[in-house]
């Protein structure tokens, strides 16, 4: 890609859910899941091969719905894990992904209130 840009394709998607804090694209490039701050939710949306962006599940995912917190996230190296911070909960939110659908795997406890940033692997 040296040498290119990039030239915004799509303007900005809603999702009926709340503002988005995050995204993560899956690394075959198909999905890209956002967390929503303000509800607890994560959206998916699906990547057309020309790069345009179409809302499939407003909430694929949910940490405690309706409530605050949702905000950085991360797919596992190999792509079958989506991990999400809730800094007001303190906790870790985890899904299994499998061809861009999300299954809940709990949560952890133990991320102070000023957590920022997440890096998965």
């Amino acid at each position: 890609m040296a040498g290119s840009s990039a030239q915004p394709i799509s303007r900005s998607i809603g999702n009926g859910r709340s503002e988005i804090c995050w995204a993560v694209a899956t690394a075959d490039g198909r999905h890209v899941f956002t967390t929503n701050f303000a509800d607890g939710a994560v959206s998916r949306y699906a990547v057309g091969q020309d790069g345009v962006l179409t809302l499939e599940d407003a909430a694929a995912g949910t940490a405690i719905e309706g409530q605050p917190g949702l905000r950085d996230e991360d797919l596992s190296s190999d792509g079958h894990f989506l991990y999400a911070i809730d800094a007001d909960s303190g906790r870790v939110f985890g899904w299994s992904v499998e061809d861009g659908h999300l299954s809940a795997l709990g949560s952890w406890n133990g991320a102070p209130v000023t957590v920022a940033g997440l890096a998965a692997s």
